[in-house]
């Protein structure tokens, strides 16, 4: 699995190589930002994304990713951070009862402005 700007995708129908620049547009990247990041020449990276969106299909960057994404090669890291936290959240919190009781004893009592007296009343 390969985790890159806030994606993560898996080599299989892609290389390696063209998971990662997949993974690159997906985060909007351009080929020279991609290229720098890479430390490959522009045109090397314009050849790896035109043979995925050969692999898949695709005629254009955005429909790369959207095929990418249909396709289960890359995904919003998002997506895999809301699975750990639903495992997370089926364990018991044995904390929380504890927590609830600190927020409630907490609150404070307010009183309405016009039930204060100001310190210029009296002058």
């Amino acid at each position: 699995m390969i985790i890159r700007h806030g994606w993560q995708g898996t080599p299989g129908v892609l290389s390696q190589r063209e998971v990662e620049f997949t993974l690159a547009v997906a985060a909007g990247l351009t080929d020279k930002e991609i290229a720098r990041e890479a430390g490959l020449a522009p045109d090397s990276v314009r050849k790896r994304i035109a043979n995925a969106m050969y692999k898949l299909g695709a005629s254009r960057r955005a429909q790369l990713v959207a095929e990418a994404i249909r396709r289960a090669v890359i995904a919003p890291l998002a997506v895999l951070m809301a699975v750990c936290l639903v495992t997370v959240g089926a364990q018991p919190d044995i904390n929380h009862d504890r927590a609830q009781r600190q927020r409630t004893t907490r609150v404070r009592p307010y009183q309405r402005l016009d039930a204060i007296e100001s310190p210029f009343d009296y002058v």
